[in-house]
């Protein structure tokens, strides 16, 4: 599941690059939100009924906060970089799980995170390298930092469905994240974007969101919410992080996003970072004192 999960999810990256340069980003996001609710809902409805949804307002509601702030910035950084290099930023969420545990739970990261943290931050360095030198070598940019404030809210939002995953249903938690969520970018649109235009209704579009709300949002958040309650946090979020290097693929073959060398080496840094904070490395062992004949 987490797998197909980081698949829809990397090549989602290019979609949204696509559908963004003919529709506003909130109502974008609130066409995506509203159908992806009303398909849940529809195909959930005998389970959903047997829920108690009162009691998964609030929860769901900061949920849907970190899910839409998650989002706000991530596709304001998208209008300024290619797919691909979006995808790495955002997946740094992974990195920044361990020290929002550790500010939420008082659960130290150990001598992994911290390190892992300062291999990602090298990485997103060489990603936003100028390559004109001086003060300017590694350069963060407008679009860069805003993106990489995406992966903060994602990451809050990963830690949420981790701590809430075992009390709660996971169909539940999803149908009213996404109908907040929907609120939350349509109310967002009608004040700052205007009103849809018919214009948008192309073929070509229809199909962009049909990916987006069957895969990237139904059957990956479906996929990633069931999972996690089933695995650790940080297990799956190793998985997870590979969905960057379905979004610099998708952005190669569709897109046609070109990596230099630089950025080759951020994105490698910065998967390795994620990697080394993840994966449970064996403990030392004492030497038995016994002796085989």
């Amino acid at each position: 599941m987490l797998v197909v999960n980081a698949a829809v999810w990397g090549s989602g990256y290019t979609i949204l690059k696509f559908i963004q340069a003919s529709i506003t980003t909130q109502w974008m996001m609130g066409i995506r939100m509203f159908f992806a609710a009303l398909l849940l809902g529809l195909i959930s409805l005998p389970k959903l009924r047997r829920i108690h949804l009162r009691r998964y307002i609030i929860p769901c509601i900061a949920l849907a906060v970190t899910y839409w702030l998650g989002f706000m910035f991530q596709l304001k950084g998208l209008e300024g970089m290619p797919p691909g290099r979006n995808s790495f930023l955002v997946d740094t969420y992974c990195v920044m799980v361990p020290f929002l545990i550790w500010a939420i739970t008082r659960r130290r990261p150990g001598w992994q995170h911290i390190v892992a943290a300062f291999v990602c931050i090298v990485g997103l360095g060489f990603v936003s390298l100028s390559g004109t030198g001086g003060a300017e070598l590694f350069h963060v940019s407008f679009f860069d930092g805003i993106t990489i404030m995406s992966a903060v809210f994602y990451a809050l939002n990963l830690v949420i469905i981790g701590m809430l995953g075992r009390s709660y249903d996971a169909v539940g938690l999803i149908f009213l994240e996404f109908a907040f969520c929907t609120v939350l970018f349509v109310g967002g649109a009608f004040l700052t974007e205007g009103m849809p235009q018919a214009s948008w209704a192309t073929p070509e579009i229809i199909g962009g969101f049909a990916y987006l709300v069957i895969g990237s949002t139904i059957i990956g958040q479906m996929f990633q919410t069931i999972a996690v309650q089933k695995v650790p946090t940080s297990q799956a979020s190793i998985i997870l992080s590979t969905e960057c290097i379905f979004g610099v693929l998708a952005s190669m073959v569709f897109y046609g996003e070109r990596l230099t060398s630089h950025t080759m080496v951020g994105f490698a840094l910065i998967f390795g970072a994620i990697l080394l904070s993840e994966l449970q490395l064996p403990k030392r062992h004492a030497v038995s004192s016994r002796t085989d004949s």
